[in-house]
């Protein structure tokens, strides 16, 4: 589960599984030994035999999904009741966010890896994709966690879970803004991105850590020779939605806590809400800003957020019990979807106990569709899926 590892997820958690996974073998259903990359149900459930990150509604009502199947990745499209591939990428990573801009038209990211040397921005088009922003490259520059705003993040603090003490990506969920320019959660880096089709990229927003019952950073350990060095719990960024107005909602997955702390990071994920024009703004709960504000807070792994055809903005949580669960059998609550007036107050549940809710968009007619166990198959023995949900 490798873009999970990039989210910061515990390497203990991955080999706990693993050996959890030896010992009880997991009932593998018929679609996984398909030479089909895809299949469809009968009832409008849209079944997938390898990870699933994102999907994205079309101006023609299509779903767009990019498919990691190995080295195999491309971009298929529901359409009609009939899934098709549009496109095959050659690219180093798994496709991970996609926003579209037209019919057959996105931008797509991928995955980081250990010291950023990973991670694109692309844009598709016409049959085809070209890399337009290096992200990776951009991070391993700047690292804006750790050399910008308040600088809160120590480099060392990233050799855990193994990967190496240094910057770290990883290009999420990202939002469109127009043909040539869009916004990117990179997750491993804690921060908002915005990049152009011509390369340009700066950062928007650095995230910071949730605080402990005294205010302060929540810290998980302790790095340096003399262990004298805060590492703090790491406040993941995984989605963007952006109002008519012009104001940018930002989701949040929260990393691991200390072993003192229970390790499940359960009520500590939030929902920020940052004006357009503003830029290089560290988002902390201790200050008080014109430029954003803390939207929602006492959430749970944060997955994916969209403002809807009603103009709610829709938070999708992972898993109740936090993402944790997706490592670990009988662990999961449920997910959840919960629509939100754009002040930030609640306004309806839409649906809970969902397995793994891992994406979620409108189509032009404001049906709401959603993916779920993005890759999660070892735990639940359930592939990825996509179908239009009632409510």
């Amino acid at each position: 589960m490798k873009n999970y590892m990039y989210l910061r997820i515990p390497m203990l958690f991955v080999l706990l599984v693993m050996t959890a996974c030896e010992t009880e073998q997991l009932e593998s259903p018929d679609l996984i030994n398909s030479s089909s990359s895809n299949l469809k149900t009968m009832d409008n459930v849209y079944y997938f035999d390898a990870p699933v990150y994102d999907i994205s509604s079309t101006p023609d009502g299509s779903i767009m999904v990019g498919i990691n199947n190995g080295d195999n990745r491309s971009i298929q499209l529901i359409k009609n009741g009939e899934i098709s591939t549009i496109l095959s990428m050659d690219v180093a990573t798994d496709i991970q966010g996609i926003s579209t801009i037209g019919s057959g038209n996105a931008f797509v990211t991928t995955g980081g890896s250990d010291l950023a040397m990973d991670g694109e921005l692309y844009r598709v088009s016409n049959g085809g994709a070209r890399m337009v922003a290096d992200l990776a490259a951009y991070e391993r520059m700047n690292d804006p966690d750790a050399l910008a705003g308040i600088q809160w993040k120590n480099q060392l603090c990233e050799a855990i879970d193994g990967f190496s003490a240094g910057p770290q990506n990883n290009p999420f969920k990202l939002k469109a803004l127009s043909g040539d320019k869009v916004l990117v959660a990179d997750a491993a880096g804690n921060t908002i991105l915005s990049a152009t089709t011509t390369g340009e990229i700066d950062w928007k927003a650095i995230l910071t850590p949730p605080l402990n019952a005294s205010g302060d950073f929540m810290v998980r350990w302790n790095a340096g020779e003399a262990q004298d060095i805060p590492c703090y719990v790491q406040p993941v960024p995984t989605s963007i939605a952006v109002s008519d107005n012009g104001d940018v909602f930002i989701g949040e997955l929260v990393g691991a806590l200390s072993e003192a702390d229970g390790l499940f990071p359960i009520g500590h994920s939030r929902v920020w809400k940052v004006k357009e024009d503003a830029m290089h703004v560290v988002l902390n709960e201790t200050v008080v800003s014109d430029d954003y504000e803390l939207l929602i807070d006492g959430l749970t792994s944060v997955i994916d957020i969209e403002i809807g055809p009603d103009g709610l903005l829709y938070v999708v949580e992972f898993d109740e019990s936090s993402w944790f669960s997706s490592f670990i059998p009988e662990t999961a609550s449920g997910g959840t979807i919960t629509a939100y007036d754009l002040e930030g107050n609640m306004v309806m549940q839409v649906a809970s106990g969902i397995e793994y809710p891992s994406a979620i968009t409108f189509d032009k007619k404001g049906n709401l569709w959603v993916l779920q166990n993005n890759n999660t198959y070892f735990v639940t023995g359930n592939m990825p899926s996509i179908k239009m949900l009632q409510y």
